[in-house]
């Protein structure tokens, strides 16, 4: 029968409830398949970079969309008045 040792985890639990318990401090993730704290930074920036090109693709979109309703809104009005 082989002793599971529970100590080291326990601690470890009642460390990360107190928020002294870190992890990925050391600068490496052990648990992790990269093992690398780098690789996680680096893929971060990555996706902040890409929400900031998301941001300014929806703001150009946004203001485009809003000459197209002013721009519909003339024509209408426009019809309306060719109508009556």
């Amino acid at each position: 029968m082989s002793e599971i040792k529970v100590q080291s985890h326990a601690t470890n639990l009642v460390s990360a409830s107190d928020g002294s318990y870190l992890p990925l401090k050391s600068g490496n993730m052990p648990y992790s398949k990269a093992n690398s704290i780098n690789e996680l930074r680096s893929v971060l920036v990555d996706l902040l970079d890409v929400v900031e090109c998301f941001q300014t693709v929806t703001k150009k979109d946004a203001s485009r969309l809003e000459m197209m309703g002013k721009a519909y809104v003339k024509q209408d009005q426009n019809a309306g008045q060719k109508i009556s």
